[in-house]
């Protein structure tokens, strides 16, 4: 068990409080968004990097989690970050997933990639039996 004066996060990593603060600041330097989504990073906080990465307007870092997403099959976190239709994309992350058996992300990708029926089939093997896609 955890006692209250030991530290989780390491140091320079903003707490909960903190980084909610410090995305809800008007000016917040793109250096300083950068230095925390890269900390963020670090630690595989995908969703937190990803925050700082969109307050600063850091492409590379964006870029960053966008890989990563693609690699992992997470429709989820791709969603946040990717604006209008990209069926090429979303059929790449729907295999991924499915690849990886995240049928919950691979039916999501497919519907986003504008595949009623491949989503349908992820959906009913997820009910508990149907083809593979």
């Amino acid at each position: 068990m955890l006692r209250r004066a030991e530290k989780i996060l390491p140091k320079g990593v903003p707490d909960c409080l903190k980084k909610r603060r410090l995305l809800n600041e008007k000016q917040l330097s793109p250096a300083l968004c950068r230095e925390y989504g890269e900390k963020y990073l670090a630690l595989g906080w995908w969703e937190d990097a990803r925050e700082f990465f969109q307050k600063g307007n850091d492409t590379e870092g964006l870029e960053k989690i966008k890989g990563l997403s693609l690699e992992a099959g997470d429709a989820y976190q791709l969603a946040r970050m990717v604006k209008g239709p990209d069926p090429g994309l979303w059929r790449q992350v729907a295999a991924k997933a499915y690849a990886l058996g995240k049928l919950h992300f691979a039916r999501r990708a497919f519907e986003s990639a504008g595949d009623p029926d491949k989503a349908a089939e992820v959906a009913r093997r997820m009910a508990g039996g149907a083809p593979e896609p």
